[in-house]
C-alpha cells in the first residue's frame, strides 16, 4: 500500500502521521489498521514497534528504518550488546515492549514532554519539500537547539508521549507564531547538539559493553588528571563539567539535584554496573573532548583495553595484592574477636567487609563460613507439651471472642495471628495436631462469616427500632454480599429470612 517516502532524519511516527494526511484518512485506528492489520497499534514516538508487519505492507527496509527514522542509535550503544540485539527484535515484533530494554523508564535523563521543532527548518522544509516533518535531532532531552541553524527549539503542542494512545500528529506550519521568535544559543549549546547528531547518524550502533566503557572513562579521567591511584577525583571532573555546561541547564534535566559534584558524574568513572543515558555521555565527551566525534569516541571504547604488559599496570596489581593481604587480616582479628561476621560487623568492621565484599569476595565467603557460630538445636522440643499449652491459648481466644460479632471472619490465618510466633505454629501444624485438630473444627467458614454479618445487620435495625427491610436483596446490598460470590449456607439463610419476612 502507500506509504509516503521518508525525509532525511525523519521519525518513523512523523511518516505515519503524514501518511494518514496524504491518504486523507480522518480516522487513526483506520490507518492502523490499513500499516498494521491492527488498530490498536501505539504511537510510539522514539522506539515504536510492529515494524516487522508495516515493512511487508509497505515496502519499508527495517534495518534502515530503525537506524535512520528512530532513536534507537541513542540507546544502543550504551547497553550490553545482548540487550542491544533484543531492543532491536522488540521493534520489530508485534507483541513486545521496548521502553524496559532500553532503560528509558528508570533513566535519570526523562524524555521531553512535547514534541519540539525549529522554526527555521520548518521554513526550509516548506520550501524544499513541500510539508514540515518532525526531525529526530530535536527530540532528545537537553538537545535544545538546531544543529543546522543555531536557534533555540520551540515546544510544540503535540506531547511526546503521547495523550492519545493511537493517535500519529504531523508537524504543522499552523504551530508557527509570528509573536515568538526562537532566540540564538550558545556555542555549548550548538556543540552538544552536534554531539548528538553525530551519535544519531551512526550507521552500526555497536555496544562497546560496560567494562570497555569503563576503562575508557578511567583512561579520560587519567588523561585530564582527575586520578589519584586509583581513585577519581571527581572535583576535577566536576570543574570541567561546570565550564561547558550551566549549573541551571543540568539541574532543569535532572542531572543536579543536591549535592556536588553529582553522584551519576563520579559512578561513570567507576565500574559500569548499568547503562547511563546518552546525554550523561554527551555531557562527559563535550567537556573532555569537545573536538572528537561521537564515531571516534565509540570505537575507541570497543578497542580500549586494559594492557597488563605495561608497568603501571603490573604496579596497580601489586599495590592491589598488599592491599588486599592487610584487609584480610583486619577481618581475620575481628573474626577471631567477634567469632562471626555478623558480629564483626556491627562491631566497626563494616568498611573492611564491604570493601572485601567488591574485591575479594570468594575469600570472603570462604572465610565467613569457616567461622560460622553453631546454631540452636531444635530437636529436643517436646513439642506435645507445646501442643497441649497452644491450644489452650486457642480456647481461651474463642471463647472471648464468641459474642463479638464485628470482628473480622475468625478463619484459620485469623486464629494463628492471635497466637506468638505464629509463623513457627504454622509451618509445624503437622507435630500440634491438638492445634490442628481446633482450627478445622472453629474456624469459621465463608458462609458462616457471611451469616454473621446478616445477623449484625438485623440487629442493627432491631436496636434502632427500624422496620425489617422488605426485599432479602436490600439486606444483602447493605452487607455487601453478591449473588456470585454467597455460599450455599448464605443462600439458605437468605431464604428463611426471606420466609419470615413474608
Amino acid at each position: 500500500m502507500y506509504f509516503p517516502r521518508l525525509y532525511p532524519d525523519e521519525l518513523l511516527y512523523s511518516g505515519i502521521a503524514r501518511c494518514r494526511v496524504h491518504l486523507g484518512i480522518g480516522s487513526h485506528k483506520t490507518l492502523l489498521h490499513m500499516l498494521f492489520g491492527d488498530s490498536k497499534v501505539a504511537a510510539i514516538t522514539d522506539l515504536p514497534t510492529h515494524l516487522a508487519v508495516l515493512a511487508n505492507n509497505t515496502g519499508l527496509d527495517t534495518a534502515n528504518v530503525i537506524m535512520h527514522h528512530t532513536l534507537f542509535p541513542l540507546y544502543a550503544p550504551f547497553i550490553p550488546q545482548a540487550r542491544r540485539t533484543d531492543l532491536f527484535q522488540a521493534m520489530l515484533a508485534a507483541d513486545r515492549s521496548t521502553i524496559g530494554l532500553a532503560g528509558a523508564s528508570t533513566a535519570m535523563v526523562k524524555w521531553p514532554e512535547w514534541l519540539r521543532y525549529c522554526p527555521a527548518c520548518f521554513e526550509d522544509m516548506a520550501a524544499c519539500f513541500g510539508e514540515p516533518y518532525w526531525r529526530r535531532s530535536w527530540q532528545m532531552q537537553g538537545i535544545d537547539v538546531c544543529p543546522e541553524h543555531g536557534c533555540q527549539l520551540l515546544d510544540s503542542p503535540i506531547p511526546f508521549r503521547r495523550a492519545q494512545r493511537h493517535e500519529f500528529h504531523p508537524a504543522s506550519p499552523l504551530f508557527l507564531s509570528r509573536n515568538v521568535r526562537a532566540s540564538l544559543a550558545s556555542e555549548e549549546e550548538i556543540r552538544l547538539a552536534k554531539a548528538a547528531t553525530q551519535l544519531l547518524a551512526l550507521e552500526e550502533a555497536q555496544s562497546p559493553g560496560y567494562d570497555r566503557w569503563t576503562n575508557l572513562y578511567r583512561y579520560m579521567a587519567a588523561e585530564c588528571g582527575a586520578r589519584r591511584g586509583r581513585q577519581v577525583r571527581a572535583e576535577v571532573l566536576w570543574e570541567k563539567i561546570l565550564a561547558s555546561h550551566h549549573r541551571d541547564w543540568l539541574v532543569v534535566n535532572g542531572l543536579l539535584a543536591s549535592g556536588e559534584p553529582p553522584p551519576w558524574l563520579l559512578a561513570m568513572f567507576r565500574k559500569h554496573r548499568k547503562g547511563f543515558s546518552a546525554l550523561q555521555h554527551l555531557i562527559i565527551w563535550t567537556s573532555l573532548r569537545p573536538d572528537q566525534h561521537a564515531r571516534d569516541l565509540i570505537d575507541e571504547a570497543k578497542t580500549r583495553q586494559v594492557d597488563l604488559s605495561t608497568e603501571h599496570s603490573v604496579q596497580l596489581l601489586s599495590d592491589e595484592f598488599e592491599q588486599k593481604q592487610q584487609y584480610r587480616a583486619v577481618w581475620l582479628q575481628a573474626l577471631d574477636k567477634n567469632g562471626a561476621a555478623k558480629a564483626a560487623r556491627q562491631n566497626g568492621g563494616k568498611a573492611c567487609y564491604a570493601w572485601l565484599y567488591r574485591h575479594d569476595r570468594r575469600w570472603l565467603i570462604a572465610s565467613n563460613k569457616a567461622r560460622q557460630l553453631r546454631q540452636g538445636n531444635n530437636s529436643h522440643i517436646d513439642w506435645l507439651a507445646r501442643d497441649r499449652k497452644l491450644v489452650r491459648l486457642l480456647i481461651q481466644i474463642g471463647r472471648n471472642s464468641e459474642e463479638d460479632l464485628s470482628l473480622p471472619r475468625r478463619s484459620r490465618n485469623w486464629f494463628l495471628q492471635q497466637l506468638p510466633h505464629r509463623a513457627s505454629v504454622e509451618h509445624h501444624l503437622d507435630q500440634l495436631p491438638t492445634c490442628r485438630t481446633f482450627l478445622d473444627r472453629y474456624a469459621e467458614s465463608v458462609g458462616e462469616y457471611q451469616i454473621r454479618r446478616l445477623t449484625v445487620a438485623v440487629q442493627e435495625d432491631v436496636m434502632d427500632g427500624m422496620p425489617m427491610p422488605s426485599r432479602c436483596w436490600k439486606l444483602e446490598k447493605r452487607c455487601g454480599l453478591e449473588k456470585s460470590r454467597e455460599a450455599p449456607l448464605t443462600t439458605e439463610f437468605i431464604r428463611l429470612i426471606g420466609r419470615w419476612i413474608e
